[in-house]
């Protein structure tokens, strides 16, 4: 009986995961992965709050638009798994610390501001590479 409870709460944990992984994606597809988080639970609380009092003319036009967004990331996600198999690229996320080890350890200059830091990667690889 032991193991039953502890098979459900698994399997309830991996659906609670599955949902806020899903919501997760959905704050990356509005483009907001990069706003500070007491920015982005602000502006969440803001539109939960205003959300139940919204003019149903207003609340249908967010949601046309959010689902023309869904549909345009089904499509572009396609295209660009298939572009990463003809390409055999590899999605890495490093932080900006990574980065700057993995330069030094290539011997290559490290630049002060981390906006140059992929493209700095990019030339080191490419010098060693020749």
């Amino acid at each position: 009986m032991a193991s039953e409870a502890s098979i459900l709460h698994t399997r309830e944990q991996g659906l609670r995961v599955h949902v806020l992984a899903n919501l997760g994606g959905l704050v990356a597809i509005a483009g907001l992965e990069h706003v500070e988080p007491d920015l982005l639970l602000g502006a969440l609380l803001e539109v939960s709050e205003r959300l139940p009092q919204m003019k149903p003319t207003l609340a249908e036009r967010m949601r046309a638009r959010g689902a023309a967004k869904l549909d345009e990331r089904g499509s572009g996600k396609r295209a660009w798994r298939a572009r990463e198999r003809g390409l055999d690229l590899h999605a890495v996320h490093l932080t900006t610390e990574q980065l700057r080890g993995i330069l030094r350890a290539l011997g290559a200059e490290v630049p002060a501001q981390r906006e140059d830091l992929s493209a700095a990667l990019s030339r080191a690889l490419g010098e060693r590479e020749a």
